[in-house]
């Protein structure tokens, strides 16, 4: 099977919570927000037409040295799960929380989800969504880490 090389960012989407408020919440810095009803923006701030509908917050998930992708979600999971009632309280009220993995390959490739890993995301919540960039050609994506 073909290597893989991916990335990983935890991201939320609703109306009812505040990203700053969350970011301190949770102590992480996010790589990108906004709140609801806001003005849109470019990454670089530069303002677009219209106002934003929900609110959103997401945050890079880091790979640790050779971890795989489910050591990673792993870990991920394991330190997010003081949260819990903060994942449930923006769920409830109609957020939704998401593991984005951007999957990065050459040919085919693959990987396995272990069950006890699909169960942990369920408990807290988290929908995994999964955007895969295959080619032909070798991967390039930059700050991906490749994975055998």
């Amino acid at each position: 099977m073909n290597t893989f090389r991916f990335k990983i960012s935890l991201r939320f989407f609703g109306s009812s919570f505040d990203p700053s408020d969350l970011s301190t919440e949770l102590g992480i810095k996010p790589t990108r927000m906004w709140k609801a009803g806001e003005r849109r923006t470019t990454p670089k701030g530069r303002e677009l037409e219209g106002i934003y509908d929900e609110s959103y917050c997401t945050f890079n998930i880091e790979r640790h040295g050779e971890e795989n992708l489910s050591e990673t979600l792993e870990r991920a999971l394991a330190s997010f799960g003081q949260y819990k009632d903060i994942f449930h309280r923006i769920c409830i009220e109609g957020g939704r929380i998401e593991f984005f993995i951007g999957w990065f390959s050459v040919g085919n490739s693959g990987d396995t989800l272990p069950y006890k890993l699909m169960s942990k995301l369920a408990e807290l919540e988290i929908d995994l969504a999964l955007d895969v960039y295959g080619s032909n050609e070798t991967c390039v994506e930059t700050g991906t880490e490749e994975v055998e």
